[in-house]
């Protein structure tokens, strides 16, 4: 913490005597998941990275984890290869604490509570908006940590068709072809990939039928039409559907050679209408599915299956009262329904399968002088966990034409997933429905500086959540083995962020330091799996039909359990790209990760790949 404050110290002090010309005027990017309207990105209070469309094609990802380790404040623990489920912590915060939106809508597991993120293919996304801190006041319960919004592409009104396919190590090989474009006042997008790989070996344990390779097969596809009318209304259908294959190492059944089916699934539909000049109205709803199939490998006989499905209402509205002051309001409903091979049921003895949640927001945004402000309120109704209030408020304060202060304050909470209330007594485990959902409190104090050659922004936070619920041995005599979950613990989460960008002689640069400090209140011991310190490099140049970068990721060592005795060592990451033009229509693009082979690992008892390289070839008709 120390570094990374004397580093703030002297980036600013070094700020105040800069040239305090502002960077040139240029179109500012657009976001809106800080607070559910567009800002650009200098507007908005709350510390936000946006992964463009320029990036994804820049860093040529495999999965998602590829784009969000180049993001300060996100630190990521794989549990194996491609495909497989890794942990993503914001800030420190659990990973049930990351709210992720597809087109503004919830896709995460009602009975894990976590999303699954690694199926989606990013050669379908267009943007990705990421907000750290607390945001349950717009968004209800999970963005305790943050919110990471996923944009699917789009049609626009220059046709193109490409086609696009890649090789690479472990047998790894993708095909997509994507199509979009515009016919008057009608967009259309549609994308289609596949994508297999025989993998790695996933589990350190080797018995039996662990020996072996685990792959992964994946087939997306993501289609978008819009249309608007004369009269600027505006009317979108979305529909996203992977379907994933994953071979499973198991440590307590290593017999099975078992594998995954899994489906994720958004349907989603939005009318946007300009009432007045004053006011904008949006309804929006949809469909949202996350369904997990298991099966044993050598026998083929089924092992489980989970099936969420959430139905989706959303109406909002937008009124600006004077200028640039605006009032948003609305209704947020969702009902999550579950259906599994397990059975979950209440104190009664009633099958629970499905709760609705009923949510009324209001915020109000402005500025005044050199002032800036956002307050926000909220009530989530649960039909299992009841009423929760949320609210926040942010203030920054522009300093001449180059600098800015923030200020926020937020609430947020997490409610308990249908594991951890109804998860059926048994040999290992058992829910419990009397548990508080978690809730915290977050203050984050901001910096930010914009220059003509370069820009910077730092912050420091603190986050306290309450009532962590937490899985925890409960020996008794029938069930020795058995764990259940309580709301035993609190956690303190402290740190800072500093983020820099420039360009110095025709190269890009991008540079950021994470530090977190997550502590268990009652122990002062660290969580487990988050690594306190991450350091990125990225550097990026254009040669007339050559484009070339390099990252450098590192992250410091990780504890292994609740006692801090055991640890993972920390690790730096050296990475390569190229691009080339090979012709008008062709381009070819190469990547190599982990150039130097570092052996390295981020979960216990999983493997991770060493390295490793990709070749894409792509055509534009």
């Amino acid at each position: 913490m120390k570094f990374f404050i004397h580093s703030f110290i002297f980036c600013f002090s070094l700020s105040l005597s800069a040239d305090t010309k502002t960077i040139k005027e240029s179109i500012a990017e657009v976001v809106v998941t800080a607070t559910r309207t567009p800002q650009t990105i200098n507007q908005v209070l709350a510390s936000t990275t946006v992964i463009s469309t320029e990036d994804i094609e820049r860093y040529q990802p495999t999965d998602l984890l590829d784009l969000f380790h180049h993001v300060p404040g996100i630190d990521i623990a794989r549990n194996g290869g491609t495909g497989t489920t890794p942990a993503l912590f914001i800030r420190g915060s659990n990973t049930s604490h990351a709210l992720f939106l597809v087109d503004g809508q919830r896709i995460n597991s009602a009975s894990l509570g976590s999303t699954s993120y690694q199926f989606i293919d990013p050669s379908q996304i267009e943007r990705i908006e990421i907000v750290r801190g607390a945001k349950s006041s717009i968004y209800g319960s999970d963005a305790v940590g943050g919110v990471i919004q996923i944009f699917t592409k789009k049609g626009d009104f220059k046709p193109s068709t490409i086609v696009s396919t890649e090789v690479g190590s472990n047998v790894l090989k993708r095909t997509a072809v994507a199509t979009r474009g515009a016919y008057n006042q009608l967009r259309y997008s549609i994308d289609l990939s596949y994508l297999e790989t025989d993998g790695i070996d996933v589990l350190k344990d080797d018995s039996q039928q662990n020996r072996d390779s685990d792959g992964y097969k994946n087939f997306s596809i993501n289609t978008n039409f819009g249309y608007t009318f004369d009269n600027g209304v505006d009317v979108g259908l979305s529909f996203l559907e992977s379907h994933s294959r994953i071979y499973l190492d198991g440590s307590s059944y290593p017999d099975r050679d078992s594998f995954s089916d899994s489906i994720i699934q958004n349907i989603g539909f939005s009318v946007s209408a300009p009432l007045r000049d004053w006011w904008l109205s949006k309804i929006s709803m949809g469909r949202s599915m996350d369904d997990i199939d298991d099966t044993n490998g050598i026998d083929g006989s089924h092992i489980s299956d989970f099936r969420t499905t959430k139905d989706q209402y959303s109406w909002q509205n937008d009124i600006e009262i004077f200028n640039e002051q605006i009032i948003t309001f609305g209704v947020d409903l969702y009902d999550d329904e579950l259906v599994a091979s397990t059975d979950y049921t209440d104190t009664q003895g009633v099958p629970a399968r499905d709760r609705m949640n009923r949510a009324y927001f209001i915020q109000y945004q402005g500025n005044f002088s050199i002032f800036d402000y956002v307050l926000g309120y909220r009530e989530d109704d649960n039909e299992e966990n009841g009423k929760q209030n949320t609210s926040n408020i942010s203030l920054g304060a522009q300093l001449g034409k180059s600098h800015r202060v923030i200020f926020s304050w937020g609430e947020a909470f997490k409610a308990p997933t249908y594991n951890d209330l109804y998860w059926p007594i048994g040999e290992y485990g058992a829910g419990n429905p009397d548990l508080l959902p978690e809730d915290s409190e977050n203050f984050e104090l901001g910096f930010r500086g914009d220059y003509t050659v370069w820009k910077w922004e730092a912050s420091i936070y603190q986050n306290r959540i309450d009532n962590l619920i937490e899985w925890a041995p409960n020996p008794t005599e029938a069930y020795p083995y058995q764990w259940i979950p309580s709301n035993v613990d609190s956690a303190k989460i402290k740190g800072g962020e500093f983020k820099a960008d420039t360009s110095l002689a025709g190269w890009d640069i991008t540079t950021s330091f994470s530090y977190t400090d997550p502590r268990n209140q009652t122990t002062d011991k660290l969580l487990q799996k988050r690594a306190q310190k991450k350091f990125t490099f990225d550097i990026d140049r254009s040669f007339s039909r050559w484009d070339a970068g390099t990252s450098f990721n590192a992250t410091s060592k990780r504890y292994t359990n609740t006692t801090n005795t055991g640890s993972l060592g920390g690790y730096g990451l050296l990475d390569f790209r190229f691009s080339y033009q090979l012709a008008e229509k062709v381009k070819m693009q190469l990547k190599a990760n982990n150039v130097f082979d570092k052996h390295y690992t981020t979960s216990e008892n999983y493997h991770t790949d060493g390295s490793n390289w990709v070749l894409k070839l792509t055509y534009a008709l």
